[in-house]
């Protein structure tokens, strides 16, 4: 069994479901990323992962699109 990784990325700025797929599609692309759920409710962005990611390269990736990262949280599964 291999290690998993869930990564929290608490968001703000989306609002709509065009909001959460450009985040969706932002974060899908970073190498490393295994699955992506956004929850628009909880404005949040749930990562799976096999290791650890770079915590950098995600919060960019989504201030790229001109939303504010508030929190990253990384739990071991």
């Amino acid at each position: 069994m291999f290690n998993k990784e869930k990564t929290i990325i608490k968001i703000e700025g989306m609002k709509c479901q065009h909001c959460a797929a450009k985040v969706l599609n932002a974060l899908e692309h970073i190498e490393g990323v295994k699955k992506v759920k956004i929850d628009l409710d909880k404005k949040e962005a749930i990562i799976k992962s096999k290791e650890k990611l770079d915590t950098t390269k995600l919060k960019k990736a989504i201030t790229d699109l001109d939303y504010e990262v508030i929190s990253i949280e990384t739990n071991h599964e």
